[in-house]
């Protein structure tokens, strides 16, 4: 952590109206989470689909047969496609092939969704930003010793809408070489989550410099957030929310 302070207060130095007026190591902790998910390939319907939706929509087809001979084509390739339909969860069989909802759906769309293996995928979590943030924990293995937590550290559960997390994990998922390539006739979403549990809670170092700028007249804090590899936002305002008056109180003297 030593080389990482003084490398930052070089870089800090390097703006003449800024002035260090005190430095502090402390570690906010991350949550990884492990979700489980099973993603939806979504692609063009072709004619054909469209025909036998549409069919089964408007007509009352009580074999495949009477839908092979309604759109010309063989028998036995119309049977495997309502079978795979019914399979899909688009069409049902009762005395007549019918639409489900979400055949309904689908058919409007003109896009079939197709439910894929379950994947698994983990995320970090940190309560104090309510987002997850990206970087590598295996990186922060050769630190030196952590030191003190976060005055203000937040383990609070994960509190973000799914589409949030929908995003993330669409974000980090690795490409897979099975996958099409024309991102135009195919795409693979995740629009659901299986199970999410905490699997771990590390600490992430970080550097926090208070810094005065005299010609402003401006008491500041900077928070470098060693997992992000950049400047935090988002702590520095919760620490100015939380510490401004004190700054002024704790460094009156330097600053006048």
């Amino acid at each position: 952590m030593n080389a990482l302070e003084n490398k930052l207060t070089k870089k800090i130095k390097q703006d003449p109206k800024a002035k260090i007026l005190a430095t502090f190591s402390w570690c906010f902790p991350i949550q990884t989470i492990e979700f489980k998910y099973k993603p939806v390939k979504r692609l063009t319907m072709d004619i054909l689909m469209k025909m036998v939706l549409l069919s089964c929509k408007q007509a009352e087809i009580a074999e495949p047969k009477e839908l092979s001979d309604l759109l010309l084509v063989e028998e036995l390739f119309i049977r495997d496609l309502l079978q795979n339909l019914q399979n899909k969860g688009l069409v049902a069989k009762e005395a007549y092939y019918r639409l489900t909802a979400r055949g309904e759906k689908q058919l409007e769309n003109g896009i079939f969704e197709e439910e894929q293996e379950e994947e698994t995928q983990e995320l970090l979590y940190s309560a104090n930003h309510k987002s997850f943030l990206t970087g590598n924990m295996e990186d922060l293995d050769d630190l030196d010793e952590l030191p003190e937590p976060f005055p203000y550290a937040s383990e609070e559960p994960m509190d973000v809408e799914d589409e949030v997390i929908f995003n993330a994990l669409q974000e980090n998922r690795p490409a897979f070489e099975n996958e099409e390539t024309d991102q135009d006739a195919v795409q693979t979403f995740i629009t659901s989550i299986t199970s999410n549990k905490i699997i771990q809670i590390n600490d992430v170092p970080c550097v926090q410099f208070i810094l005065y700028n005299k010609e402003k007249d401006l008491l500041y804090t900077r928070v470098w957030n060693t997992l992000t590899g950049h400047w935090d936002e988002t702590l520095e305002n919760l620490l100015t929310e939380k510490e401004i008056l004190k700054w002024r109180e704790d460094y009156l003297e330097q600053i006048k």
